[in-house]
């Protein structure tokens, strides 16, 4: 390894961009765990305030209020239940779009824990849309917007185009 070149002006604005995208999805592991664990003002803060929500059968929710709102009232039955269900997060891709900007998709699994080993886990298979947005030099969540593709079809297809 002695013989390494000094990087190039180019490989440290890659590098640059392969940190911010580090921190998108780490800002993407909590937005998991803190739904999945129930610690929604958590969930919430991770959310610009005038983020958007558009979760098919579930709604659309605008600004971080609302937001906070439909997920406490989505999960009202199960707040003290952490983990009865598990938002396995994959196949995360993510572009940097300018700054303070990026846009990203993310597949769901998502599954719950109480049932018997006999029976199927799968609650949902779908795919996040998001935009992010960096305010202060920290990560948000701008706009969410899930296309269930399982066990109903809530699907946008100018989506499938991008």
């Amino acid at each position: 390894m002695d013989n390494q070149q000094p990087f190039t002006r180019s490989e440290i604005d890659d590098l640059r961009k392969l940190l911010e995208i580090e921190k998108i999805k780490a800002l993407r592991l909590k937005y998991s765990y803190y739904m999945d664990s129930r610690q929604l003002d958590a969930l919430a803060e991770l959310f610009a305030e005038d983020a958007l929500c558009e979760f098919g059968p579930y709604g659309n929710w605008s600004g971080v209020a609302a937001i906070a709102n439909g997920f406490n009232t989505e999960f009202k039955d199960t707040l003290d239940q952490p983990f009865w269900s598990m938002h396995a997060n994959t196949n995360h891709q993510i572009s940097i779009t300018g700054p303070d900007t990026a846009e990203g998709q993310i597949y769901l699994l998502d599954v719950v824990t109480d049932h018997k080993p006999d029976e199927n886990p799968f609650l949902w298979f779908a795919v996040y849309d998001e935009t992010y947005v960096k305010i202060d030099q920290v990560w948000k969540i701008q706009r969410t917007s899930i296309h269930f593709l399982w066990p109903q079809k809530h699907l946008d297809s100018s989506f499938i185009k991008r």
